[in-house]
């Protein structure tokens, strides 16, 4: 049994014998504080496709063997990938904040989460922000907080109040100025310690912000982080079918094997872009082939699902998450202009016709554009 094997067995078993949530909370905390010393939670190399192919390491070692830790993981994985890979111009205020905010993460190992999910878009008021003389004022709630209760900086962006302007922030968790709400999940779920975060009068100082001058700029890095996303995603949950059909004895159908080997050629073109998204048209072509890729992924997920009914009940409803997992399956069928009467397990991942959402200027503006102080 790996050390890893062993810290994850022990931290499921711990927390599950906590009698209420205090007590479940300190003890995730203990958990995950011996987990992150024997996984690799900070990986960086020369381009973007091999930092990737660390984190996605990472990412199936957890997941093969709890498949809710291992997206706990993902989500703090794909946003400091992508901040670190994100093309930002060389001289730009932009880049050197993200230099500074890196070396703060790396130098103290923090754990970082993502607010902002679209699980929840217009489901709550939306978190204000507004210009203060020492940064930024947050006030709001993020109803969806993967490690809530172990990251120590937040990420997303909020418009910024009296402005047309997007600001992305990067916003300390250990602050008494932030309330962390109780689990959203039960069962096995829990384990992604996904929680509401509230801030109340919370300031991000001024060297953590960057903002994102335009709505096309916005998007575009939005897309670039979710297929990010989308890619570690998948990375976990091929691992976790992997494992559950290792342990119940239970062979892919040839359905499965031609979607598997579509997967696999789709994730080698993917980081082929991925190393090569300086551009709109690079991120969109991306963004379009990890989508694929979690439609592909998500029909995989079912159908071992249905395989192990009345075998191993509670795998098999944790692999169902998938499909609503955000980005949900129907959306993304809407946003590459597939039939939106059509499911994930009833597509055909062929070439799409342009959708106008695409046709917009972002595809113009160029991928880095001006961010500023």
């Amino acid at each position: 049994m790996s050390p890893s094997t062993e810290i994850i067995a022990g931290l499921a078993a711990e927390v599950a014998r906590t009698p209420d949530e205090p007590a479940w909370r300190a003890a995730y905390r203990r958990g995950f504080a011996r987990l992150r010393t024997v996984v690799d939670l900070h990986p960086a190399q020369s381009t973007a496709s091999a930092t990737f192919e660390i984190a996605a390491r990472t990412a199936r070692a957890v997941a093969a063997q709890c498949l809710p830790l291992g997206i706990a993981v993902v989500m703090h994985l794909y946003p400091l990938c992508a901040l670190r890979c994100v093309a930002l111009p060389w001289w730009s205020a932009a880049n050197y904040r993200r230099f500074k905010l890196l070396r703060a993460i790396e130098g103290s190992s923090l754990i970082l989460a993502n607010a902002g999910s679209e699980r929840t878009a217009g489901a709550h008021p939306p978190v204000t922000l507004s210009r203060t003389r020492d940064g930024f004022r947050v006030d709001g709630t993020y109803d969806y907080v993967s490690l809530a209760n172990v990251a120590d900086v937040v990420l997303f962006h909020a418009p910024l109040a009296q402005s047309t302007c997007t600001i992305f922030c990067a916003a300390d968790l250990r602050s008494n100025s932030v309330r962390i709400g109780g689990s959203r999940f039960d069962g096995g779920m829990r384990l992604s310690d996904t929680c509401s975060v509230t801030f109340d009068n919370h300031l991000v100082p001024t060297n953590r912000h960057i903002v994102v001058p335009s709505k096309p700029a916005l998007n575009c890095v939005a897309q670039y982080q979710r297929s990010w996303f989308h890619l570690l995603l998948g990375e976990s949950y091929l691992a976790r079918i992997d494992r559950l059909r290792r342990i119940w004895d239970t062979p892919h159908t040839s359905a499965e094997i031609a979607s598997l080997n579509e997967v696999a050629w789709l994730r080698e073109y993917a980081l082929r872009l991925l190393d090569d998204a300086d551009a709109p048209r690079d991120v969109e072509s991306l963004s379009r082939i990890t989508a694929t890729m979690k439609l592909r992924i998500s029909w995989l997920a079912q159908s071992t699902a249905d395989a192990l009914h009345g075998r191993d009940a509670a795998a098999g409803s944790e692999l169902r998450y998938i499909s609503r997992q955000p980005t949900s399956d129907e959306r993304i069928l809407r946003s590459i202009c597939a039939d939106p009467r059509l499911s994930a397990i009833n597509y055909i991942a062929a070439e799409p016709q342009p959708c106008s959402s695409f046709n917009n200027s972002a595809s113009r503006s160029g991928f880095s554009p001006d961010f500023s102080v």
